[in-house]
């Protein structure tokens, strides 16, 4: 597949803060990005990836913008005809870009957010706010 989530629970951890942080990055063809094992705040991203990726396949030509939470990275979506959405990245010099089926995104997302639910709920993490927003997302 062009485009690939990817988050490694054996990574997560809890901040004080109670924000849950590990890696979390999107695979474009085989180029990670920011970059494999990218220690972000995946809960609080993947609410927003998965807002924009329903968002997109409901609308065409909206464009949605997803920040990744540590650092000046962020990806955006763009709905297409034929139920299509562009992802590129930001990146420097960059030019990853792909054009995918919303469909395969939004299985590709919400297979991440159920192994992410599921990593969370067994450290006991289950009813932190971003958790919980994702299970709302979960059928």
């Amino acid at each position: 597949m062009e485009f690939e989530l990817r988050c490694d629970v054996s990574s997560l951890d809890l901040a004080k803060s109670g924000a849950i942080w590990g890696n979390v990055w999107v695979d474009f063809s085989g180029y990670p990005f920011p970059e494999e094992g990218w220690n972000d705040m995946p809960a609080a991203f993947l609410v927003e990836l998965f807002d924009a990726v329903s968002s997109a396949g409901r609308s065409k030509d909206l464009r949605r913008r997803v920040r990744f939470f540590d650092g000046p990275f962020w990806i955006d979506l763009t709905s297409r005809n034929g139920g299509l959405i562009t992802i590129a990245a930001n990146a420097h010099g960059s030019n990853h870009e792909v054009t995918v089926s919303g469909s395969d995104v939004l299985r590709s997302v919400t297979a991440v957010c159920r192994e992410l639910v599921r990593g969370c709920q067994e450290r006991g993490w289950g009813e932190q706010m971003d958790v919980r927003r994702l299970q709302l997302h979960l059928p």
